[in-house]
């Protein structure tokens, strides 16, 4: 191990422990009195990475077969997330760029998303053939020699994926991904000649434009993607870490920004997440690049997964399951499921997605995704904040520009995606206490925020906040209070008295009340005094 690298994995392995414990209850923990972690540095220079080796029967056995046997004898025990702050949020990293939830972001910039280089530029050529993933396509270069891959919509459902591919690109660049440039291109076969050193003959092109849906009006519709720069490692690893990268140091399935994909994926019924359509790339050059985490391939959410593969099922229930195979036996396949009652909607351009159906706690992803499986109330809440943060603004503007062929399509997919958003903020935010922190005042005052009151729907006129003061060993230090109030901002009093006997920390539990129903569990907040007497918010845990 060379000496920079000694020094990388020591440097990590510090902002890792201010970062974990700063996620952890305080159960025998006190937050540091520190600033929050907001970037973490895992962009050092590295050696370049071997290529990981990725089987999809290997990789489809132990998610669907092996994985759940072991689970059924040994279930792990799930921590905490480990990429977490101590304020209870996802640092930026080599993984996560804070966006969505963390600043404003306008229509117009989610629009740009990931652009940097822009779609194809005229003339084109195809220079090789698509070789990854199933979808019928092939890889053009344009006229400054930049190389992007084409695909097409299926032949029965035209624009369901290339409307699809873009908005949920540009979704998923908003709430803080790395993805590639996806653009909808459109061209005529003509305008696509190729390039004498390429690996596909003319007869096979003409091949995919026969099993592809067919031009309108002699023009075809796909989706442009533009390749990503670097050398490419292979899948992300759902577990553990990649042991070659000393920049990664969070087990993969106790990263928050990876498990926050239950939310994000049933917000846009995006069930095609798996390892298959991620991809570490090496940037930089060898030894003195980094590794960079991206998602890829946004074209099957929206309900086109199950289209084309006509599951009306997809979102429901995971492509096997021995749960639900033992539970269908037990009820000898008489029990009928809701997701039964689904039906195709009027337009071929959207097919089947719905959100009458949809229970955010219960959707599944087609083949189980391991950080998925761990995610805990604190990840879902965190995630169901950045789905808050869409606008319709934002989802009228992302559906416009996918330029829906059909009447009446793009009104449709903008209302089912709103109407899934709330779903999505509802439940989650009902499994935590959502408050936020705030500010605190000169003299001494916690200012509180209850997001549940501006983003959930139909909330009582009036809530409660009971309110507990503890020390790090959980003792109780003063009697518990209660605060009726139908605004959003709660204030809190901290008497110099209480952090004294709290010996200058101390820990206050809020729980929200609507109505008569307490939250399931409460919002930590963890208070120091600093030397001149004034409070400072050390960490906060939902």
């Amino acid at each position: 191990m060379s000496m920079r690298t000694a020094f990388l994995i020591i440097g990590l392995a510090l902002t890792a422990l201010s970062v974990i414990f700063s996620g952890c209850s305080s159960t025998g923990f006190r937050f540091a009195d520190s600033e929050p972690v907001w970037k973490i540095d895992d962009q050092q220079p590295i050696p370049l990475p071997k290529a990981s080796k990725y089987i999809k029967v290997d990789y489809y056995y132990k998610v669907l077969v092996r994985r759940p046997a072991v689970k059924v004898f040994h279930y792990p025990e799930i921590h905490k997330s480990r990429d977490v702050n101590s304020r209870d949020q996802v640092p930026g990293s080599s993984w996560f760029t804070p966006r969505l939830g963390y600043r404003d972001v306008t229509p117009e910039e989610l629009l740009l998303g990931p652009q940097k280089l822009g779609p194809p530029v005229p003339p084109v050529r195809v220079v090789r053939a698509k070789h990854l993933g199933t979808s019928p396509g092939f890889i053009i270069a344009d006229s400054r020699d930049y190389l992007y891959l084409i695909k097409f919509d299926p032949p029965n459902f035209p624009a369901v994926e290339t409307a699809t591919a873009f908005i949920v690109n540009r979704l998923f660049w908003g709430f803080g991904y790395n993805v590639p440039e996806d653009y909808i291109f459109y061209f005529n076969s003509n305008e696509m000649p190729i390039d004498s050193t390429a690996d596909i003959s003319e007869d096979q092109v003409k091949i995919v434009f026969s099993v592809v849906a067919p031009p309108q009006n002699g023009i075809y519709r796909a989706t442009a993607s533009l390749l990503l720069g670097g050398r490419y490692l292979g899948p992300i690893a759902d577990s553990g870490v990649r042991k070659d990268d000393p920049n990664d140091i969070f087990p993969h399935q106790e990263r928050r920004v990876l498990r926050a994909l239950r939310v994000f994926g049933g917000f846009t019924n995006h069930t095609d997440l798996s390892i298959d359509n991620t991809l570490d790339v090496y940037v930089g050059q060898p030894g003195e690049g980094h590794v960079k985490h991206y998602l890829l391939d946004f074209g099957e959410a929206l309900g086109a997964h199950g289209t084309e593969r006509g599951r009306i099922w997809d979102g429901f229930t995971h492509v096997f399951s021995f749960n639900e195979m033992f539970s269908r036996m037990a009820t000898l396949g008489l029990s009928n499921q809701e997701w039964e009652n689904i039906t195709y909607s009027p337009w071929k351009s959207v097919a089947v997605f719905e959100s009458e159906y949809f229970h955010p706690g219960e959707w599944k992803e087609s083949y189980p995704f391991e950080p998925l499986r761990r995610s805990l109330p604190d990840d879902d809440y965190w995630a169901a904040k950045v789905v808050a943060a869409v606008t319709r603004d934002h989802v009228e503007t992302l559906v416009a520009a996918a330029n829906y062929p059909e009447f009446g399509a793009a009104e449709y997919v903008t209302e089912t995606l709103m109407q899934r958003r709330q779903k999505v903020i509802d439940y989650f935010f009902a499994q935590v206490s959502p408050m936020e922190f705030v500010e605190i005042t000169q003299n001494n005052q916690v200012v509180l925020e209850d997001l549940g009151l501006k983003h959930m729907s139909n909330p009582p006129e009036e809530n409660t906040y009971e309110i507990h003061f503890l020390n790090d060993d959980q003792n109780i230090l003063a009697p518990s209070m209660k605060i009726n109030s139908a605004s959003n901002r709660v204030t809190i009093s901290i008497p110099p008295e209480l952090m004294k006997k709290a010996d200058n920390y101390l820990r206050m539990d809020v729980t929200i009340w609507r109505g008569s129903v307490p939250a399931p569990r409460p919002a930590q907040f963890h208070l120091r005094s600093r030397i001149d007497g004034r409070l400072r918010m050390a960490g906060v845990v939902h």
